[in-house]
């Protein structure tokens, strides 16, 4: 992944915190339409691999003509894209390139934090989807499977006049922990027909949790932020 002007790790300095270095560089890049289908990025300066990212989406600039913003998951020690490459040098490929994609092989590192390779991930998501519209159906609702649509939820249920857009998550493990993509959280800030039901041990023992959005709202946290380097 390159940003178009080459520039060097935005605002880099030593001693920075994860979330400095990572709210400093997550700007506005031109990215091709290979980022949405890379997982993890690492970002370099001065030929070291100073911080490694796991993709969760990638989205649209506000305002910003042909320019995308990264979402995802700072990684840290222990996960194994960051033992593998950060504070080592950066691949030859970068050039003077700040951000780059690495490889996507999952690991246990990636288990242990419930981010699995992409098969394991997607019978997660299959499971959870049909313990939850099972869950609905039982109970008298119409379910329908709007999930391909990216319409920030997964299931429309109708009940009567009642209506329901439910946003579903998948877990293999019991940490309630997950992560969202904007077109989610838009969709959590200004429909009052959303919530989120999270399915956690799905392949095991699957148990399901219902979120309303202003807890959503409460607890998200933000991992990307627009930088303006016009300004600068």
């Amino acid at each position: 992944m390159t940003d178009d002007l080459g520039r060097s790790f935005v605002g880099y300095r030593e001693g920075m915190t994860d979330y400095e270095m990572y709210e400093a560089n997550r700007g506005c890049w031109r990215l091709g339409p290979r980022a949405q289908d890379e997982r993890y990025a690492i970002f370099s300066f001065d030929g070291i691999v100073r911080q490694a990212v796991e993709i969760s989406s990638v989205e649209p600039a506000p305002k910003r003509t042909m320019r995308s913003v990264v979402y995802g998951r700072v990684l840290g020690r222990g996960d194994r894209i960051y033992d593998q490459y950060v504070n080592g040098p950066a691949p030859e490929s970068l050039g003077r390139n700040p951000i780059s994609y690495v490889p996507d092989e999952a690991g246990p590192a990636d288990a242990a934090f419930h981010f699995g390779d992409p098969e394991s991930n997607r019978e997660v998501e299959l499971v959870a989807m049909s313990f939850i519209s099972g869950q609905y159906a039982v109970d008298g609702w119409i379910v329908e499977d709007v999930s391909a649509l990216n319409c920030g939820w997964d299931i429309t249920a109708t009940k009567g006049p009642r209506l329901r857009h439910i946003k579903v998550k998948g877990l293999s493990g019991p940490t309630a922990k997950v992560l969202f993509t904007g077109n989610e959280l838009r969709a959590a800030g200004h429909d009052l027909n959303w919530s989120l039901v999270v399915v956690t041990n799905a392949l095991t023992s699957p148990r399901s949790r219902e979120y309303g959005p202003d807890e959503i709202r409460r607890l998200a946290v933000p991992l990307a932020y627009e930088v303006d380097l016009s300004r600068s």
